[in-house]
């Protein structure tokens, strides 16, 4: 088995400079209804990590869902992150792929060892996400999902 299981993918993310646009032709093109924009919560609350560093982003985000995966769309504000060096650097585009994980402890260890550190890092409401350095090896930036287990 290897350190992902490619079969728990679950997001596809865009950078984009004007997410209101943007929802509504996705909207538009898949026939919903343009999903509720939201923004990532203050620091103090999703201990958001930009190479290391803690940042203050608070970006806008989308997300629509498409079945197994959603698509976020996503919209960088002034703060360093790692949408905003996508934006600033090759513009709109394709951000990461996500996979769901129970456990990120081994893949931390995977891809550091593999010389891709964590981009990013962030937590929300019953998990958190981490972002990988590596697009030049696999030619997209990869995150992992990481949710708590809810006990009913």
């Amino acid at each position: 088995m290897g350190i992902i299981n490619g079969k728990t993918i679950c997001q596809v993310a865009l950078v984009v400079k004007d997410i209101e646009t943007v929802s509504k032709k996705y909207a538009k093109l898949f026939g919903v209804e343009v999903p509720d924009i939201f923004t990532v919560p203050p620091q103090e609350e999703s201990h958001t990590k930009y190479r290391g560093v803690p940042t203050n982003t608070r970006a806008k985000l989308a997300v629509f869902d498409l079945g197994q995966i959603v698509l976020e769309l996503t919209q960088p504000d002034e703060h360093p992150s790692s949408w905003k060096e996508q934006l600033d650097e090759k513009g709109v585009g394709v951000h990461h792929i996500a996979f769901m994980t129970e456990d990120r402890t081994p893949i931390v260890e995977y891809f550091e060892e593999s010389e891709m550190p964590i981009r990013h890092y962030g937590e929300y409401p019953g998990g958190n996400y981490t972002v990988f350095d590596s697009a030049k090896d696999l030619g997209v930036l990869i995150q992992v999902k990481e949710e708590k287990k809810r006990e009913d």
